[in-house]
């Protein structure tokens, strides 16, 4: 296969520029509590794209609007600039049928902490007592339960309906470009701290897949940190 007729300075410096701008995903967002994540990396000789997936629950949104998960895009080949746009925000969880999620008064405690939702389409049960958040090694964040616990309760059983399907990933990106690499997990930079994807390891490899289009130059060294429970001061602002 020819030489991409990109660079992997450019990747990098594209996410590093992102990063500057407040335009790539920080898991400790001090107004998003972080949920979950996924990485997308698709490439030809021509083209790249990398998309971000970040669920999290957005305290002040309040309800089912809270529920979000943000799309971070970036590449060459992108229908917006690289970043995110309004439409890149998904949410797909709805009150169950005559049942209230939250209360109106305060918008992101719980009505209930057992009822019914709608994720998407599909009607499903959640449980947000204190039990069964301590079986699942989830923290009460306030005195009672917030969509934080329940976004978390849901994962991973409902992980797939929560995160974007294909056709939602496809929205700014050509439709014909390959896909080469899909994680759930990896080292994050730390924003916050300063570091930026260029200085990370993930990123520095990630860039590598995408000039050469090889998914097997990916091998991680350090422990991912992408884990909710590795961003505490996420969602505390």
């Amino acid at each position: 296969m020819a030489d991409a007729t990109f660079s992997k300075a450019e990747i990098l410096g594209q996410l590093d520029d992102c990063a500057l701008k407040f335009e790539f995903p920080m898991l400790d967002n001090g107004y998003v509590y972080p949920a979950d994540v996924r990485l997308h990396a698709y490439a030809d000789q021509h083209r790249w794209a990398l998309i971000i997936e970040h669920l999290g629950y957005h305290l002040r949104a309040g309800n089912h609007d809270g529920i979000t998960n943000c799309l971070h895009y970036f590449g060459n080949c992108l229908r917006h600039k690289p970043g995110t746009a309004s439409e890149d925000f998904l949410m797909v969880t709805a009150d169950g049928p005559n049942e209230d999620t939250f209360q109106e008064e305060i918008n992101w405690y719980l009505r209930s902490p057992i009822g019914k939702i709608y994720l998407r389409d599909k009607l499903v049960l959640f449980d947000c007592t204190p039990d069964s958040l301590v079986a699942k090694r989830i923290a009460i964040v306030e005195e009672q339960p917030t969509g934080t616990e329940l976004l978390r309760s849901l994962l991973p059983t409902y992980k797939n309906l929560l995160m974007a399907n294909e056709k939602e990933l496809r929205r700014q990106i050509p439709e014909d470009i390959p896909l080469l690499l899909r994680i759930e997990e990896w080292y994050h930079p730390d924003l916050a701290g300063d570091e930026l994807p260029s200085a990370n390891e993930t990123f520095q490899q990630i860039a590598s897949v995408l000039y050469a289009c090889d998914a097997s130059i990916y091998a991680p060294t350090q422990p991912p940190n992408t884990h909710w429970s590795n961003w505490p001061d996420g969602g505390t602002m």
